[in-house]
């Protein structure tokens, strides 16, 4: 075999090697190559139930407390999808809307209107459903909580 032959092989067989990750990590946009919803608000709440349920037994909590906790968390990831859902609808219609000859800036204009208040409405659910799940916790479950989790965030 020739050496170019060799060396086309051996870079085949790389890229293929470091396709499954790079498709894992979305290029670090996201979840599963998602691009990132909400700025990272989403992905807090859903961190913090789990930090409280991973923690359930350093922190005491009642069955009730675990229950509710459950409960936000699941409401939450289906607002989230309902939300997201309908402003991929909006982003249709104005994909359809810039299709159309000539193009009505004033339906464009309220198209973009309802995608952002949606992702306002999106924004200020999630940050009810954090503080909904804090609310849960006694003030001695918060800070045995802080204890539970690393210093500095992710890395």
């Amino acid at each position: 075999m020739s050496k170019r032959f060799i060396m086309v092989l051996v870079l085949a067989l790389a890229m293929l090697i470091n396709l499954p990750a790079a498709q894992a990590y979305g290029g670090g946009h996201g979840e599963k190559g998602k691009s990132c919803r909400m700025g990272d608000i989403s992905e807090k709440v859903f961190h913090k139930a789990h930090s409280i349920c991973a923690g359930m037994e350093e922190l005491g909590l009642s069955d009730e407390q675990i229950k509710k906790v459950k409960d936000l968390k699941i409401a939450a990831k289906k607002d989230l999808i309902r939300k997201e859902s309908e402003i991929a609808l909006v982003d249709v219609d104005m994909q359809a809307a810039l299709w159309a000859d000539p193009i009505d800036t004033k339906i464009l204009s309220e198209l973009i209107d309802k995608k952002y208040e949606l992702k306002k409405a999106m924004a200020k659910d999630m940050i009810k459903a954090y503080t909904d799940m804090e609310s849960v916790l006694t003030a001695e479950q918060k800070s045995k909580l802080k204890g539970l989790c690393p210093k500095g965030g992710r890395k």
